[in-house]
């Protein structure tokens, strides 16, 4: 899972960019619906980042993961 982090962190970035663009439309022109949907969005992701990022070992047979370097 630690693999895929990379990979959340430009979604949410590109989700930021996204939700910044939709802010510069004049308020009452804004897709609200979308808004919020991208806002959850990227909470999940960053919940699900912090944890991957907890993570160090097997579920299954509590071996390491990786090497701590």
């Amino acid at each position: 899972m630690e693999n895929f982090v990379p990979v959340f962190e430009s979604k949410i970035k590109k989700l930021r960019d996204r939700i910044v663009k939709e802010l510069a439309v004049p308020k009452k022109d804004r897709n609200k619906k979308r808004l919020k949907q991208m806002l959850k969005e990227i909470k999940g992701i960053k919940k699900t980042i912090k944890f991957a990022k907890r993570i160090k070992t097997c579920p299954h047979c509590g071996e390491p993961l990786w090497d701590e370097a």
